[in-house]
């Protein structure tokens, strides 16, 4: 069943700057898919209670460098898109030489692995504070330990931002922003005109197909919205394409299913509700306040979902992780909880 997710508003107590002093800028180093990268803002909430006035820069693949502009503690981002399975060398000391030029004083190396800490390491970045992990006693030095302990993964992002014996630590939600008049802007290209009807947005894809709830089901849930006389649009990249075509073919949906991350971003802020399995999108809207409804099965809300308090979470029945096994009730039943909130 539906079970809504609280985030915590407080903050962290600003730290000393050691010795990263001054007005240095300071580096994040993301990692993953676009949900882990999202995590990352959260991050540089702390980061700028922390050190105030400092610019937050953003290492990370593409596309997400297109979501920084709407990230409001980034400045700007280096993207490094070695494939998978690669150490990329070359390509690192090309970037790191570029990156010595802005003369960082302090990173966070987010993810675990030595290729994560080398740029930043070959860069010259005088503090590198990651987590204890792959013998990368020289490439990161300032350990964190802890880990482990973190109940969920964007805790675990953001105690990077703790020294070590530092209690309590609240997590802060990541959070995006859309300029009102950019947003106008995009709707009156996209649209004509800001939307005449409440718009209900889903994005029916995922990581993998165990976690994507069957697109049919997205389908009954589209058709009951429209009946209500909602604008539904169906979000998502190409990999999506096929599954908004099958939703258009039951009911009046709208596909933007062929538009850049960026063009996402606005789709999002100029919805009132959305629904999406345990992705990216979903971490998106999160992070953009839009009141939304994940679905959940070998994943789980409280360890991988968004922290954002405007996103409940829906899994299959007690002792299964398969999402098939969700009925579309539940999820109608969660969405009108969530609608009801905000009301």
């Amino acid at each position: 069943m539906s079970r809504a997710r609280r985030g915590c508003e407080v903050g962290v107590e600003p730290t000393g700057r050691g010795q990263s002093g001054g007005r240095e800028a300071i580096l994040i180093a993301g990692f993953g898919g676009i949900g882990d990268h999202v995590r990352c803002f959260g991050l540089a909430r702390h980061v700028a209670q922390q050190f105030p006035g400092r610019p937050i820069d953003f290492l990370c693949r593409s596309p997400v460098d297109r979501l920084v502009p709407f990230v409001p503690d980034l400045r700007a981002a280096f993207v490094d898109d070695t494939p998978h399975g690669r150490l990329g060398l070359a390509d690192k000391i090309r970037l790191a030489r570029r990156m010595r030029e802005q003369r960082y004083g302090r990173v966070y190396v987010v993810s675990r692995t030595v290729k994560a800490a080398l740029i930043p390491f070959l860069a010259g970045i005088p503090e590198r504070v990651g987590w204890l992990g792959e013998g990368r006693v020289l490439l990161i030095n300032r350990m964190r330990t802890g880990e482990r302990d973190a109940p969920g993964e964007t805790e675990k992002v953001c105690a990077l931002a703790r020294a070590d014996g530092t209690e309590p630590f609240c997590c802060l939600p990541p959070r995006m922003a859309v300029d009102p008049q950019a947003l106008a802007q995009w709707q009156h290209m996209a649209l004509g005109g800001a939307p005449s009807a409440p718009v209900f947005a889903i994005a029916p894809g995922a990581y993998n197909l165990v976690r994507q709830w069957p697109v049919e089901r997205f389908g009954a849930v589209a058709r009951d919205y429209v009946a209500r006389g909602w604008q539904v649009w169906v979000l998502g990249g190409p990999k999506e394409r096929e599954m908004a075509r099958a939703m258009a073919a039951t009911a009046p949906v709208r596909d933007f299913t062929d538009t850049p991350l960026e063009a996402a971003v606005h789709q999002l802020a100029s919805a009132n509700l959305f629904l999406g399995n345990d992705s990216g999108m979903l971490h998106m809207a999160g992070a953009l306040g839009i009141r939304s409804v994940g679905l959940f099965g070998p994943t789980a809300l409280e360890v991988t979902g968004p922290r954002n308090p405007c996103v409940a979470g829906v899994r299959p029945p007690p002792g299964s992780i398969d999402l098939s096994e969700i009925p579309t009730a539940w999820v109608l039943d969660a969405l009108g909880t969530v609608q009801a909130q905000a009301a």
